[in-house]
């Protein structure tokens, strides 16, 4: 008994442990161990999402939502969304300074905050809505694929592409950087590309002829959707911080 008292003991300290950590991060071990494998190993990972074992890895979606809460955690030490979009007007063109001064009507702080406010709330709604439509992407590629696989594994190539996005956030807000941040999109469209191409050779593709091209029009396509709602998210924050401005509230 002493030594199945000692096991117990042992694993409730690391459920504990795991706990912490994810009520403090928004993750918890297999998260981590699902990020490093979907960078590592993804076609591992793949295969697990096609046999719906829930236990081996986490589903990309909860990890996805973590990175996104991290990424405001993050983004809170430049002021938020407020902070990132007032730096990057700042550094933009004077067509774009004095675009989004006409749409200030004089009151930066206000516009500014409201901004923030509706890409907090729209950014993860929009981006997570659009890309889950690449799931028609991945059903042309392989017929009978089941919804539930295809979303982990659409989610699964958005995570790996959102670590990039989210170790180059210092290059958006951080003027001596903001000349590297025209990589960003490369490098994160390179990551798409790659986390598909390793993960779907016996998955979503049975060559890897079939997988080199599958992967670059899935990259592009995720891409694609994502700057569609990118471009939904910027038309939605300027038109709530305008309607907050002209209604004095």
């Amino acid at each position: 008994t002493g030594l199945g008292g000692s096991l117990v003991t042992e694993r409730n300290k690391r459920e504990d442990l795991n706990d912490a950590v994810e009520d403090a991060t928004g993750f918890n071990f297999r998260s981590l161990r699902t990020m490093s494998a979907l960078i590592a190993t993804p076609r591992r990972v793949f295969e697990a999402y096609v046999a719906r074992d829930r236990e081996t890895y986490t589903p990309a979606l909860r990890l996805w939502l973590g990175l996104i809460g991290l990424q405001v955690f993050i983004s809170a030490i430049w002021g938020g969304w407020e902070g990132i979009i007032r730096r990057q007007v700042a550094a933009g063109a004077a067509d774009v300074q004095a675009f989004y001064a006409q749409l200030a009507q004089g009151r930066p702080d206000e516009f500014f905050k409201h901004y923030g406010d509706a890409m907090g709330v729209a950014h993860p709604i929009l981006v997570g809505g659009m890309t889950a439509l690449s799931v028609f992407v991945m059903g042309w590629f392989r017929k009978g694929l089941s919804w539930p696989a295809r979303l982990n594994i659409a989610m699964g190539v958005l995570t790996v592409g959102s670590v990039v996005g989210l170790a180059m956030m210092p290059m958006l807000v951080i003027p001596e950087l903001q000349r590297w941040a025209i990589y960003s999109t490369p490098l994160i469209f390179i990551a798409y590309f790659l986390t598909f191409l390793r993960g779907a050779p016996g998955v979503l593709a049975d060559t890897g002829v079939g997988a080199f091209i599958k992967a670059l029009i899935y990259a592009f396509v995720l891409l694609l959707l994502i700057g569609v709602g990118g471009v939904l998210i910027s038309i939605i924050a300027i038109s709530y911080a305008t309607y907050r401005l002209n209604a004095g509230v």
